[in-house]
Parts: C-alpha cells; structure tokens; sequence
C-alpha cells in the first residue's frame, strides 16, 4: 500500500502532466526524487535514446516487480577477470591476510621507493636485510631475510621448485583452487600468511623497533595456517591435513 500511494503522490506532485522521460530536475524536488531522475537520465545516456531505456525497464522486470541486479548490469562498467583472484579470496586465507596481499600484487603499499616517488625523500635501504633498496619486487621474495622465510615455509609444506614471484605463484594457485583440494587451499593460505607476516616484520621495526628473526617468523606463519586451515576443512579430511601438518 505505501509503494502504491508513494507512486500516486510522485504523479501528482512531481509529474504532473509532464512526460516522466522528458522531465528535468529541478529546485524543488526532493533528493530521493533527484536520485531517480539521475538514474533515468544515466540509463537514457547509456542506451541511447528514451526508447532504449524504456526496453532495458522492460527486460528488468520478473513477476511484476523490477530486478535491480538485472538493471545494474547496464550501469557496471565492464572489466576483465583477474586471473590471480581466486588465489587471494578462498576460505583457508584470513581476510586480512587477503586485503593486504591484494594491495602487495598491485604494488600499492607503502614502500620507500613508493613514497619516494610521491615527493618524499626517503633513504631508500631495506630494514629486513639492510642491503637493498626496498620495493614490492624486493619484499617479496627476493630480500635475503624474505627469501629466507618464504624458503621455509615450502619446506615446510614440502614444496620444491617454486619461483619467488608472488603474482606467478598466485596465477599457479588460481588454477589448481578450481579442483577445491585441501592441498591448494593450503598454499594460498601460506603464501597470503607469508606476505602479511613480512609486511609486519617490516613496520615493527620500522616503527617499533621490534626485530624477530626468520624462524619466529615461520613457526608464527606455520600455526597461523595450520588453525585456519583446519578451521575451515570439511570434517572428512581433518585427519589427513592435520597428519601431513604434523609430519
């Protein structure tokens, strides 16, 4: 009923006897209003013409009601999929573990060469292996004291021949997470937990002056993942993973 005398009150106090398609926004509508107007303007641009926007209203109503999902398609700007996604965002990695990795493959943190280009001037040294200069690339994995981790860990998960790329590794995890094994799962979580745990190394002595070394790191990672993982495996498959964890 309230849907109903909310249309009957736009007719008679917006509309009028002006053609909804043609109308312009104007001083004394009300936002909620506005909105709407915008809306219908933006799907008007974006089909062409009145008509078109009238046919895409059409197709977006199921059993009398309109499916916004249906209608948003119209305003989402396509984009191509990211190949490495599946590889962040799956059950066995923690949320935070995955927000800070997705912006460590973009190259969005903090690094020194990253605020170096914005205008800071930085001296560009490394704090885990005080050699090299800092940048994505060099974090992860190819600073000594990173690597170092990074190399315990696929021990660890009895891995061998792996490349120090994280956006290869996370392309290689995005093709074998299709087949939902527990062993894929496995990884995602170690390299997202890897990642999280050097970038936190690194702010802690940065700004802390707190230092860990590199087996701190892994035993922290190691129990990280292991509780994760066997947090969200299916009950049929516990006992194996927590075998090959513990071997």
């Amino acid at each position: 009923m309230y849907n109903r005398n909310k249309c009957a009150w736009n007719y008679k106090y917006n509309i009028k006897t002006e053609d909804f398609w043609a109308m312009a926004i104007k001083p004394h509508h009300s936002e909620s209003w506005r909105s709407i107007l915008l809306v219908k303007n933006e799907l008007i641009t974006r089909t062409g013409s009145i008509e078109g926007a009238q046919q895409v209203l059409t197709r977006s109503v199921q059993a009398g009601k309109l499916n916004l999902s249906l209608l948003y398609e119209h305003f989402r700007v396509p984009a191509a999929k990211i190949s490495w996604a599946k590889g962040v965002w799956n059950p066995a990695v923690l949320p935070k573990h995955g927000f800070l990795m997705v912006l460590a493959v973009q190259g969005k943190l903090a690094t020194v060469d990253k605020l170096n280009q914005k205008g800071q001037c930085i001296v560009n040294r490394c704090i885990l292996c005080k050699n090299d200069s800092e940048s994505h690339q060099h974090l992860f994995f190819n600073c000594p004291f990173a690597s170092t981790v990074w190399t315990g860990v696929l021990q660890w998960l009895r891995m061998s021949n792996r490349t120090k790329n994280m956006r290869k590794e996370l392309k290689w995890i995005a093709r074998h997470q299709q087949r939902r094994h527990w062993k894929a799962r496995l990884y995602s979580s170690s390299l997202a937990a890897t990642v999280y745990s050097l970038w936190e190394e690194r702010n802690g002595r940065l700004f802390r002056e707190e230092e860990h070394g590199s087996d701190y790191l892994l035993k922290r990672i190691q129990y990280v993942v292991s509780v994760r993982l066997l947090f969200v495996t299916n009950s049929r498959y516990k006992d194996e993973v927590a075998d090959y964890l513990n071997a």
